[in-house]
């Protein structure tokens, strides 16, 4: 059982005339506690997207993109292996073809080159003639292979929103708001979003409208790479849902159709549970061109043979996760007391699901995770993090010991020689122990409002769907209701592990699930207090909603 974290009572009576009470408090919560300030969520009065000419090295970007535009340069898009980098990489790849110029998207393989722009790609992208390669998602450390580009003969402008260590490299310039000196007024755009905004800026030189399909493919990497929804990104995945739902990509009209999404219901979740691990999955454990390919391929045909293979490949992966998973949690399970960083190492995890499997990690047991595939000679780990633990500068302070690594604060990644392993783990956890403070390291179900169930009613729902998109920096809200008359309960699931319930207050009913807690659920249980989100229940139709369970306990008498 988790502790509930109940809101403290917040001033919102500024904005009690314009939305209900609990909407009010949740608003509060987040600091929109004015009527100008909610009016700026809702209608941003600035003019978004936001010039990008305000990103530093801008203007010579787009002057070195005109030049290759009027010399029919060959120019090469090398991305990262994730929805974020695949997703950029079609937004740049597409631009610069309408406007002429012959493109070689190139995404690396995980396993067989790894992350990150590499002297065997650009010597690839070279032999095929590229003059000028535009990184995606990556780059902004990679000193040594733009001086390797520049001895090919080959220029780069690097697009990317990882941290720089130690100033950038010598490329023409380096796109990316966090770099110190800037005056973009927004820093969380992931790759994808950068991307577009040196498309957006050189149709804007052009004086052309650019695409704006190209806001559908923002908008995925933007849900994907779990950066705010807030602000820009804001703009960028309302926008991008809309054009999702009316998409005429052949390949994301196939994706819906196997992954049963209902194109007038997408939401930034359908996104992030439905469509972005299918598109993940062959980044994770196949070849991420396929998924390239699926977004851009303007044939049917070739649109559903991929689809197929992403739909293997996503139920191989989500299989190899399972598996991996149940082997680290045993480890963690085994060490008895909790160390303040997780480090987990075995031969059996794919590089591919390390990620994945550090998240979960870190949801279950609220610390930070780096899980090791070991693979030989050397080996390569993925770490999550949460908010309190800076996950890339524990990796600084083993820096020494590091073949590469890098990332954010909360996601990042390492490849270290095997022998190191049992040091690294040591001083990991040595960092940890000194940085973070482990007592209050509890997980609490966060609760934004109380209220009783007959409160939801279509004003309040609707004021739910108006605040949409939910993701980082902007989740969607959490209820709790006390003594709600439980009316019946169902078990479902393969193993009978969810539970459905059928719950009433003051006459108000609604249909309430539960996954993955039927085991908490004790015969003859007549009042519940309920925490709790408000979703759509396509089951039942078309504006339906449901209750989704947080957590639950038997009401005190």
């Amino acid at each position: 059982m988790r502790p509930w974290s109940l809101p403290s009572s917040l001033d919102a009576t500024a904005l009690s005339e314009h939305v209900p009470p609990a909407i009010a408090q949740v608003l509060a919560k987040r600091g929109i506690d004015t009527p100008q300030k909610l009016n700026t969520l809702l209608n941003p009065p600035h003019k978004l997207p936001y010039d990008p000419l305000r990103i530093a090295g801008m203007d010579v970007a787009l002057h070195r993109l005109y030049s290759a535009v009027n010399n029919g340069e060959r120019v090469g898009v090398f991305g990262d292996f994730d929805v974020d980098g695949i997703t950029g990489t079609a937004i740049i790849s597409e631009g610069l073809s309408s406007l002429g110029v012959p493109v070689t998207p190139y995404l690396p393989h995980r396993v067989d080159e790894g992350h990150g722009l590499s002297n065997a790609a650009i010597d690839s992208l070279a032999d095929k003639g590229v003059t000028l390669i535009i990184t995606v998602d990556c780059g902004i450390t990679a000193f040594n292979e733009v001086d390797y580009a520049k001895s090919r003969g080959v220029e780069v402008i690097i697009t990317d929103h990882h941290l720089p260590q130690d100033g950038v490299p010598d490329a023409v310039t380096s796109l990316n708001p966090k770099i110190p000196g800037g005056d973009y007024p927004f820093f969380e755009l992931c790759g994808a979003g950068i991307g577009f905004k040196l498309i957006q800026g050189l149709f804007e030189f052009y004086g052309q409208p650019w695409d704006p399909g190209l806001l559908e493919l923002a908008a995925l990497g933007t849900i994907a790479d779990l950066v705010p929804l807030l602000d820009e990104n804001r703009y960028l995945v309302k926008e991008g849902l809309r054009e999702l739902s009316n998409t005429r990509r052949p390949g994301l009209r196939a994706l819906y159709s196997s992954a049963r999404v209902d194109p007038d219901e997408i939401t930034a979740e359908t996104v992030s549970f439905q469509i972005a691990p299918r598109l993940n999955s062959a980044g994770r454990i196949g070849d991420p061109m396929d998924s390239y390919n699926l977004l851009t391929t303007t044939s049917a045909d070739e649109a559903g043979t991929l689809t197929h293979k992403l739909e293997s490949l996503n139920m191989e992966r989500r299989a190899a996760t399972e598996e991996a998973y149940a082997i680290a949690d045993q480890r963690v399970e085994e060490l008895g007391e909790l160390p303040s960083l997780l480090v987990i190492s075995d031969e059996r995890f794919l590089r591919g699901v390390a990620g994945l499997i550090a998240g979960r990690l870190v949801d279950r047991y609220r610390r930070p995770a780096i899980v090791i595939a070991v693979e030989g000679e050397y080996s390569v780990a993925s770490g999550r993090s949460i908010p309190e633990f800076d996950i890339v500068a524990a990796m600084e302070s083993c820096e020494d010991l590091l073949v590469r690594f890098g990332g954010h604060s909360q996601a990042a990644g390492l490849t270290v020689s095997t022998n190191d392993i049992p040091q690294l783990k040591t001083r990991l956890e040595s960092y940890s122990d000194r940085s973070l403070e482990t007592r209050d390291l509890v997980r609490t179900v966060d609760i934004d409002a109380v209220i009783t169930l007959d409160e939801l009613d279509e004003v309040m729902i609707r004021w739910i769907n108006d605040l949409e998109p939910y993701g980082p920096g902007n989740t969607r809200p959490a209820f709790a209701s006390t003594r709600v008359k439980v009316l019946e309960y169902f078990h479902m699931g393969r193993e009978q592990q969810h539970l459905r319930l059928r719950v009433e207050t003051n006459g108000t009913e609604f249909t309430a699930l539960a996954f993955n807690q039927s085991d908490k659920w004790k015969a003859n249980t007549e009042y519940i207090d309920l925490a709790f989100t408000v979703m759509n229940d396509s089951f039942r139709g078309k504006g339906a909603i449901a209750l989704r369970v947080l957590d639950f306990k038997t009401s005190e008498s």
